[in-house]
Protein backbone atom coordinates (compact mmCIF):
# COMPACT_ATOMS: atom_id res chain seq x y z
CA UNK A 1 0.00 0.00 0.00
CA UNK A 2 1.24 3.36 -0.67
CA UNK A 3 1.77 6.41 1.06
CA UNK A 4 -1.05 7.90 -0.75
CA UNK A 5 -4.28 6.20 0.73
CA UNK A 6 -2.61 7.34 3.89
CA UNK A 7 -5.34 10.00 5.18
CA UNK A 8 -6.20 11.77 8.65
CA UNK A 9 -9.70 12.30 8.77
CA UNK A 10 -10.63 14.02 12.36
CA UNK A 11 -13.75 12.86 13.87
CA UNK A 12 -14.02 15.91 16.24
CA UNK A 13 -17.37 18.18 15.89
CA UNK A 14 -18.76 15.26 13.24
CA UNK A 15 -22.19 13.56 13.26
CA UNK A 16 -22.19 9.93 13.11
CA UNK A 17 -24.21 7.56 12.18
CA UNK A 18 -23.64 3.80 13.33
CA UNK A 19 -26.11 1.61 10.89
CA UNK A 20 -26.81 -1.73 12.59
CA UNK A 21 -26.05 0.13 16.24
CA UNK A 22 -28.22 -2.24 18.25
CA UNK A 23 -26.13 -5.47 16.79
CA UNK A 24 -23.40 -6.49 18.27
CA UNK A 25 -20.73 -4.69 15.95
CA UNK A 26 -22.51 -1.44 15.98
CA UNK A 27 -22.97 -1.40 20.12
CA UNK A 28 -19.06 -2.24 20.04
CA UNK A 29 -18.52 1.24 17.54
CA UNK A 30 -21.05 3.55 19.69
CA UNK A 31 -19.40 2.03 22.58
CA UNK A 32 -15.44 3.39 21.05
CA UNK A 33 -16.67 6.20 19.49
CA UNK A 34 -17.92 7.64 22.71
CA UNK A 35 -14.45 8.64 23.51
CA UNK A 36 -14.27 10.35 20.38
CA UNK A 37 -15.49 14.18 20.21
CA UNK A 38 -18.07 13.64 18.32
CA UNK A 39 -22.17 13.27 18.20
CA UNK A 40 -23.35 10.07 17.83
CA UNK A 41 -26.87 9.40 16.41
CA UNK A 42 -28.36 6.84 18.16
CA UNK A 43 -31.49 4.87 16.12
CA UNK A 44 -33.27 1.64 17.24
CA UNK A 45 -33.94 -0.76 14.97
CA UNK A 46 -38.18 -0.87 15.57
CA UNK A 47 -37.61 3.16 14.33
CA UNK A 48 -36.22 2.52 10.83
CA UNK A 49 -36.17 -0.43 8.86
CA UNK A 50 -33.04 -0.21 6.40
CA UNK A 51 -34.52 -2.44 4.12
CA UNK A 52 -37.37 -0.01 2.95
CA UNK A 53 -35.21 2.55 0.30
CA UNK A 54 -37.92 5.60 1.10
CA UNK A 55 -37.85 5.23 4.78
CA UNK A 56 -33.81 5.36 4.97
CA UNK A 57 -33.68 8.12 2.34
CA UNK A 58 -36.03 10.57 4.49
CA UNK A 59 -34.06 9.97 7.85
CA UNK A 60 -30.63 10.52 5.51
CA UNK A 61 -32.20 13.52 4.38
CA UNK A 62 -33.59 14.92 7.39
CA UNK A 63 -30.78 14.40 9.97
CA UNK A 64 -28.00 14.41 7.21
CA UNK A 65 -24.85 12.55 8.79
CA UNK A 66 -21.21 13.77 8.27
CA UNK A 67 -19.97 9.81 8.87
CA UNK A 68 -21.83 6.63 8.31
CA UNK A 69 -20.74 3.65 9.70
CA UNK A 70 -22.33 0.50 7.86
CA UNK A 71 -22.47 -2.48 10.55
CA UNK A 72 -26.00 -3.36 10.07
CA UNK A 73 -26.73 -7.03 7.97
CA UNK A 74 -28.91 -10.45 8.50
CA UNK A 75 -25.93 -12.45 9.78
CA UNK A 76 -25.99 -16.14 10.88
CA UNK A 77 -23.92 -19.52 10.76
CA UNK A 78 -23.67 -22.34 8.76
CA UNK A 79 -27.06 -23.41 9.51
CA UNK A 80 -28.49 -19.96 8.67
CA UNK A 81 -26.95 -19.26 5.60
CA UNK A 82 -28.01 -23.01 4.23
CA UNK A 83 -31.95 -22.48 5.38
CA UNK A 84 -32.36 -18.97 4.49
CA UNK A 85 -30.70 -18.30 1.31
CA UNK A 86 -33.37 -15.39 -0.45
CA UNK A 87 -33.04 -13.75 3.17
CA UNK A 88 -29.38 -13.78 3.38
CA UNK A 89 -28.97 -12.15 -0.11
CA UNK A 90 -31.90 -9.92 -0.30
CA UNK A 91 -31.83 -7.98 3.00
CA UNK A 92 -28.28 -7.52 3.42
CA UNK A 93 -28.19 -6.30 -0.72
CA UNK A 94 -31.52 -3.48 0.25
CA UNK A 95 -29.59 -2.63 2.71
CA UNK A 96 -25.99 -1.91 1.59
CA UNK A 97 -27.83 0.28 -1.44
CA UNK A 98 -30.19 2.06 0.39
CA UNK A 99 -27.74 3.39 2.58
CA UNK A 100 -24.52 3.81 0.11
CA UNK A 101 -26.47 5.34 -2.17
CA UNK A 102 -28.21 7.69 -0.34
CA UNK A 103 -25.17 8.70 1.51
CA UNK A 104 -23.76 9.71 -1.90
CA UNK A 105 -27.35 11.67 -2.10
CA UNK A 106 -26.86 13.75 0.55
CA UNK A 107 -22.95 14.13 0.46
CA UNK A 108 -21.59 12.19 3.18
CA UNK A 109 -17.68 13.10 3.93
CA UNK A 110 -17.06 9.69 4.84
CA UNK A 111 -18.65 5.81 4.75
CA UNK A 112 -16.76 2.96 6.08
CA UNK A 113 -18.81 -0.66 5.12
CA UNK A 114 -18.34 -3.94 6.76
CA UNK A 115 -17.78 -6.75 4.71
CA UNK A 116 -16.67 -10.31 5.83
CA UNK A 117 -13.70 -12.55 5.59
CA UNK A 118 -16.61 -14.92 3.85
CA UNK A 119 -16.15 -12.98 0.88
CA UNK A 120 -13.04 -15.03 -0.51
CA UNK A 121 -12.74 -17.96 -2.52
CA UNK A 122 -13.18 -21.30 -0.43
CA UNK A 123 -9.59 -22.25 -1.58
CA UNK A 124 -7.56 -19.20 -1.96
CA UNK A 125 -4.44 -19.02 -0.65
CA UNK A 126 -3.43 -18.39 2.84
CA UNK A 127 -2.89 -16.13 4.65
CA UNK A 128 -5.62 -14.07 2.35
CA UNK A 129 -4.76 -11.19 0.85
CA UNK A 130 -7.42 -8.74 -0.46
CA UNK A 131 -6.25 -9.23 -4.26
CA UNK A 132 -7.79 -13.07 -3.73
CA UNK A 133 -11.43 -11.40 -4.06
CA UNK A 134 -12.89 -12.66 -6.91
CA UNK A 135 -10.14 -15.16 -8.32
CA UNK A 136 -12.15 -18.46 -7.43
CA UNK A 137 -15.33 -20.45 -6.40
CA UNK A 138 -16.79 -18.98 -2.69
CA UNK A 139 -17.65 -21.51 0.09
CA UNK A 140 -20.92 -23.02 -0.55
CA UNK A 141 -21.86 -22.93 3.03
CA UNK A 142 -21.95 -19.20 2.63
CA UNK A 143 -21.86 -18.15 -0.35
CA UNK A 144 -24.97 -16.03 -0.07
CA UNK A 145 -23.82 -13.61 2.38
CA UNK A 146 -20.72 -13.43 0.94
CA UNK A 147 -22.15 -12.43 -2.95
CA UNK A 148 -24.28 -9.70 -1.01
CA UNK A 149 -21.16 -8.68 0.81
CA UNK A 150 -18.84 -8.35 -2.23
CA UNK A 151 -21.59 -6.25 -3.67
CA UNK A 152 -21.40 -3.82 -0.90
CA UNK A 153 -17.51 -3.39 -1.66
CA UNK A 154 -17.88 -2.84 -5.39
CA UNK A 155 -20.43 -0.31 -4.55
CA UNK A 156 -18.28 1.58 -2.36
CA UNK A 157 -15.05 0.98 -5.34
CA UNK A 158 -17.67 2.22 -7.38
CA UNK A 159 -18.86 5.38 -5.50
CA UNK A 160 -15.27 6.81 -5.02
CA UNK A 161 -13.92 5.61 -8.88
CA UNK A 162 -17.48 7.63 -10.71
CA UNK A 163 -18.25 10.11 -7.76
CA UNK A 164 -15.16 10.64 -5.89
CA UNK A 165 -17.26 9.66 -2.56
CA UNK A 166 -14.78 9.21 0.14
CA UNK A 167 -16.35 5.52 0.54
CA UNK A 168 -14.34 2.64 2.24
CA UNK A 169 -14.78 -1.07 3.47
CA UNK A 170 -13.30 -3.45 5.86
CA UNK A 171 -12.88 -7.20 5.84
CA UNK A 172 -12.43 -8.95 9.61
CA UNK A 173 -12.18 -12.28 10.44
CA UNK A 174 -14.56 -14.68 12.47
CA UNK A 175 -15.81 -11.84 15.38
CA UNK A 176 -17.17 -13.01 18.82
CA UNK A 177 -18.03 -10.65 22.14
CA UNK A 178 -20.06 -8.90 24.43
CA UNK A 179 -23.86 -8.80 22.60
CA UNK A 180 -22.96 -11.41 20.48
CA UNK A 181 -26.31 -13.81 19.06
CA UNK A 182 -26.38 -17.28 21.60
CA UNK A 183 -29.52 -18.53 19.48
CA UNK A 184 -28.59 -22.09 18.41
CA UNK A 185 -29.92 -22.35 15.12
CA UNK A 186 -28.34 -18.90 13.96
CA UNK A 187 -25.31 -18.13 16.19
CA UNK A 188 -21.77 -18.43 14.98
CA UNK A 189 -19.60 -21.17 15.83
CA UNK A 190 -17.89 -19.25 19.29
CA UNK A 191 -21.93 -18.60 20.75
CA UNK A 192 -23.24 -21.68 19.90
CA UNK A 193 -20.21 -23.79 21.80
CA UNK A 194 -20.38 -21.49 24.72
CA UNK A 195 -24.77 -22.33 24.80
CA UNK A 196 -24.04 -25.91 24.53
CA UNK A 197 -20.84 -26.14 26.85
CA UNK A 198 -23.05 -24.36 29.33
CA UNK A 199 -26.22 -25.84 28.91
CA UNK A 200 -24.01 -29.55 29.46
CA UNK A 201 -22.47 -28.60 32.44
CA UNK A 202 -25.80 -27.10 34.01
CA UNK A 203 -27.42 -30.30 33.35
CA UNK A 204 -24.73 -32.27 33.98
CA UNK A 205 -24.45 -34.21 30.32
CA UNK A 206 -21.24 -36.44 29.84
CA UNK A 207 -20.81 -35.33 26.08
CA UNK A 208 -21.39 -32.63 23.46
CA UNK A 209 -21.97 -32.95 19.92
CA UNK A 210 -20.09 -30.76 17.60
CA UNK A 211 -20.93 -30.15 13.97
CA UNK A 212 -17.64 -30.85 11.65
CA UNK A 213 -14.75 -32.99 12.19
CA UNK A 214 -12.90 -30.17 14.02
CA UNK A 215 -9.80 -30.31 11.86
CA UNK A 216 -10.95 -26.73 10.58
CA UNK A 217 -8.45 -23.57 10.95
CA UNK A 218 -10.01 -20.24 11.84
CA UNK A 219 -8.58 -17.18 12.74
CA UNK A 220 -11.03 -15.11 15.61
CA UNK A 221 -11.07 -11.11 16.05
CA UNK A 222 -12.98 -10.07 19.18
CA UNK A 223 -15.48 -7.09 18.50
CA UNK A 224 -13.91 -4.57 20.76
CA UNK A 225 -10.84 -4.97 18.86
CA UNK A 226 -12.94 -4.48 15.56
CA UNK A 227 -14.56 -1.26 16.87
CA UNK A 228 -10.95 0.44 17.40
CA UNK A 229 -9.84 -0.64 14.12
CA UNK A 230 -12.71 0.62 12.51
CA UNK A 231 -12.50 3.97 14.19
CA UNK A 232 -8.86 3.93 13.45
CA UNK A 233 -9.25 3.51 9.99
CA UNK A 234 -11.73 6.03 9.69
CA UNK A 235 -9.24 8.40 10.80
CA UNK A 236 -6.54 6.96 8.95
CA UNK A 237 -7.15 4.99 5.27
CA UNK A 238 -8.70 6.44 2.05
CA UNK A 239 -8.45 3.93 -0.99
CA UNK A 240 -10.04 1.53 -3.22
CA UNK A 241 -8.44 -1.31 -1.66
CA UNK A 242 -10.91 -2.98 1.18
CA UNK A 243 -8.64 -3.68 4.04
CA UNK A 244 -8.58 -7.00 6.08
CA UNK A 245 -8.66 -6.89 9.92
CA UNK A 246 -7.44 -10.17 11.43
CA UNK A 247 -5.04 -11.17 14.47
CA UNK A 248 -2.59 -13.37 12.44
CA UNK A 249 -3.25 -15.93 14.66
CA UNK A 250 -5.17 -19.73 13.70
CA UNK A 251 -6.94 -22.87 16.11
CA UNK A 252 -8.67 -25.46 14.94
CA UNK A 253 -12.32 -25.94 15.61
CA UNK A 254 -11.27 -28.90 18.02
CA UNK A 255 -8.68 -26.32 20.07
CA UNK A 256 -11.20 -23.50 20.13
CA UNK A 257 -13.98 -26.21 21.16
CA UNK A 258 -11.35 -27.27 24.25
CA UNK A 259 -11.02 -23.78 24.92
CA UNK A 260 -14.64 -22.80 25.30
CA UNK A 261 -15.25 -25.55 27.59
CA UNK A 262 -12.14 -24.86 30.02
CA UNK A 263 -13.83 -21.20 29.86
CA UNK A 264 -17.09 -22.72 30.70
CA UNK A 265 -16.02 -25.24 33.01
CA UNK A 266 -17.38 -28.39 31.03
CA UNK A 267 -15.16 -31.99 31.87
CA UNK A 268 -17.25 -33.61 29.55
CA UNK A 269 -16.30 -35.51 25.96
CA UNK A 270 -16.06 -33.45 22.61
CA UNK A 271 -18.20 -35.58 20.25
CA UNK A 272 -17.66 -34.53 16.68
CA UNK A 273 -19.96 -35.14 13.91
CA UNK A 274 -18.26 -35.43 10.26
CA UNK A 275 -21.69 -35.99 8.59
CA UNK A 276 -21.93 -32.22 9.47
CA UNK A 277 -20.14 -29.82 7.19
CA UNK A 278 -17.44 -28.17 7.87
CA UNK A 279 -16.83 -25.41 5.79
CA UNK A 280 -13.74 -24.05 4.32
CA UNK A 281 -10.48 -25.95 5.90
CA UNK A 282 -8.83 -22.23 6.60
CA UNK A 283 -9.52 -18.77 6.85
CA UNK A 284 -6.29 -16.63 7.64
CA UNK A 285 -6.25 -13.17 6.32
CA UNK A 286 -3.39 -11.03 5.42
CA UNK A 287 -3.64 -7.86 7.52
CA UNK A 288 -0.99 -6.67 6.17
CA UNK A 289 -2.37 -3.46 4.92
CA UNK A 290 -3.75 -2.67 8.76
CA UNK A 291 -0.63 -2.87 10.11
CA UNK A 292 1.27 -0.29 7.42
CA UNK A 293 -1.75 2.09 9.05
CA UNK A 294 -0.42 1.08 12.74
CA UNK A 295 -3.26 -0.92 14.18
CA UNK A 296 -2.88 -4.57 16.13
CA UNK A 297 -5.21 -6.27 17.90
CA UNK A 298 -4.71 -6.35 21.71
CA UNK A 299 -7.45 -8.83 23.25
CA UNK A 300 -5.95 -12.57 23.28
CA UNK A 301 -8.95 -15.16 22.47
CA UNK A 302 -8.43 -16.75 25.69
CA UNK A 303 -9.18 -13.31 27.66
CA UNK A 304 -12.04 -12.45 25.40
CA UNK A 305 -13.60 -16.09 25.35
CA UNK A 306 -13.55 -15.42 29.00
CA UNK A 307 -15.21 -11.90 29.19
CA UNK A 308 -17.84 -13.12 26.28
CA UNK A 309 -18.73 -16.06 28.59
CA UNK A 310 -19.03 -13.74 31.58
CA UNK A 311 -21.21 -11.36 29.74
CA UNK A 312 -23.57 -14.39 28.24
CA UNK A 313 -24.05 -15.55 32.34
CA UNK A 314 -24.61 -11.87 32.80
CA UNK A 315 -27.39 -10.96 30.31
CA UNK A 316 -28.16 -14.06 28.34
CA UNK A 317 -28.72 -17.14 31.07
CA UNK A 318 -31.89 -16.73 32.75
CA UNK A 319 -31.61 -16.63 36.46
CA UNK A 320 -32.39 -19.90 38.42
Amino acid sequence: MDNSHKTHFCLAGKTIWVAGQTGMVGSAVLKRLASEDCELFLVKRPELDLRDQKAVRSWLNKNKPDVIVVTAATVGGILANSSRPAEFLYDNLAIETNIIHGAYEIGVQKLLFLGSACIYPRDASQPISEEALLTGPLEPTNQWYAVAKIAGIKLCEAYRKQYKCDFISAQPNNLYGAGDNFDPDTSHVIPALIVKAHAAKTTVQSSIEIWGTGSPMREFLHVDDLADALVHLLKTYSGLTHINIGTGEEISIHELAQSVADTVGFNGELVFDSSKPDGAMRKLLDATRMNKLDWAPSIHLKEGLESTYKWYLQNVVEPT
